[in-house]
């Protein structure tokens, strides 16, 4: 099959979860075969808007397109005139039989309709709140969860954008973000019907969508990324050393890794060390805030690394942790975790609570409370029962070729 797989950014710049399950199964299906190329987007200011680079990423085909992501008014963030019509060249000139959007910024969700009428079939998996709202994280400006996003009738958002209120026909800004909100929930809502399948890999992620009226729960597959690599066996607590935490992953507040740096505030005296692993130049006023609470307490920040050295960051913890203060869906680190048979401690919220069985394949904490998430470790750092056991009890993690085996299913489903 010619598969194109689409979505906002690529490795090896990105390394979010979306990004690294994207090109895993990319990788795997042109393995099996298949003629397979990533379209995705890059700002570089230093290079023309539009400006397309080819190239090879472990046998996948890459084309990367400059776009700048500057927007003359908010409307242009949801209807994106200009990568609709690039994308339209490349159905043209790739012809795929198959469409994989693993995201739709910077894309628009008009380019599912687009893939359908070229004959492909569509699928599409939702890693996150986009389609609802403008930050993919539903939470507010003030940092607290939203919930009128589910509805289309929060603007907070969308706000950051600039208004061009000639093409509102001059209206006062108070009565252009109400319908901006609704009218960019309402054109996602419209577009994503047009897809053949629409994969979820949480429940809770699926019936967000249903209750905000985009299909019914039955209709979403729900799917968990796949992972290479071999299952490692549990751990097993030795006392006689500081229990080695750690965190994986961007380093910006909806990830609440400030969370867990106030944790170790109230575990000075507690047989523990933190190692913080992402990129730190990404928010450097949020990292410089962080690396201040930290002072005087063992955590270190040791910046990002390679999409593959997964395997070697692991081997160094006991402990994952996974804090965020958004509805996360299904995040890749827990399973990660779960294949080398760490214990994992996370917030009680979204697909993380999905993943995470408190007390029996881990421990949660209530979003936001770093005395709950101190208690946590401090439990699994002085109780070795407690983490032997966690750590047998891991649930299993859907294999690679397993997760792509289910793909090329859907992928070749009836429409």
């Amino acid at each position: 099959m010619r598969i194109l797989v689409c979505l906002h950014d690529y490795l090896p710049r990105h390394t979010g979860g979306s990004e690294i399950h994207a090109h895993q199964a990319a990788r795997e299906l042109a393995r099996r075969g298949h003629a397979v190329t990533a379209l995705f987007t890059e700002r570089d200011l230093a290079a023309r808007d539009g400006e397309v680079r080819e190239g090879v990423l472990d046998g996948v085909r890459t084309l990367e397109v400059v776009h700048q992501r500057e927007y003359a008014d908010v409307r242009e963030t949801w209807e994106e005139e200009r990568s609709l019509a690039f994308f339209q060249r490349q159905l043209a000139a790739l012809r795929p039989d198959v469409v994989h959007f693993q995201h739709l910024a910077i894309w628009g969700s008009r380019c599912i309709p687009a893939a359908r009428a070229s004959g492909a079939r569509v699928v599409v998996t939702l890693h996150d709140y986009h389609l609802l709202c403008d930050v993919s994280t539903l939470l507010r400006p003030d940092r607290e969860l939203c919930t009128d996003g589910l509805r289309g009738a929060c603007s907070a958002c969308l706000r950051r954008h600039t208004l061009w209120r000639e093409r509102w026909d001059g209206r006062e800004p108070e009565s252009i973000w109400p319908e901006a909100a609704r009218t960019r929930f309402e054109r996602h809502r419209a577009d994503l019907a047009a897809a053949h399948v629409v994969i979820s890999p949480s429940r809770f992620l699926a019936r967000t969508f249903a209750a905000a009226g985009f299909r019914s729960e039955r209709e979403f597959e729900i799917l968990k990324a796949g992972y290479p690599g071999p299952r490692f066996p549990p751990r097993r607590r030795d006392s006689s050393r500081p229990l080695r935490v750690g965190y994986v992953g961007g380093i910006y507040f909806s990830k609440g890794v400030h969370v867990l740096v106030r944790a170790f505030r109230h575990l000075r005296c507690d047989p523990v060390e933190l190692a913080v692993h992402g990129h730190l130049d990404w928010f450097p006023d949020y990292v410089a805030g962080l690396r201040q609470e930290a002072e005087g307490s063992p955590v270190r920040f040791r910046g990002a690394f390679e999409h593959g050295a997964v395997d070697a960051v692991l081997s160094e913890l006991d402990l994952l942790v996974v804090p965020s203060v958004w509805y996360e869906n299904m995040p890749i680190t827990i399973h990660e975790a779960h294949r080398h048979g760490i214990p994992v401690v996370v917030t009680d919220l979204g697909g993380m609570a999905e993943a995470v069985e408190h007390d029996v394949t881990g421990l949660t904490f209530p979003r936001g409370d770093e005395h709950a998430l101190a208690q946590c470790i401090r439990a699994l750092a002085r109780d070795a029962a407690l983490y032997d056991r966690l750590a047998r009890s891991r649930p299993s993690v859907p294999a690679l070729e397993e997760v792509v085996e289910r793909l090329e299913a859907l992928y070749l489903g009836p429409g």
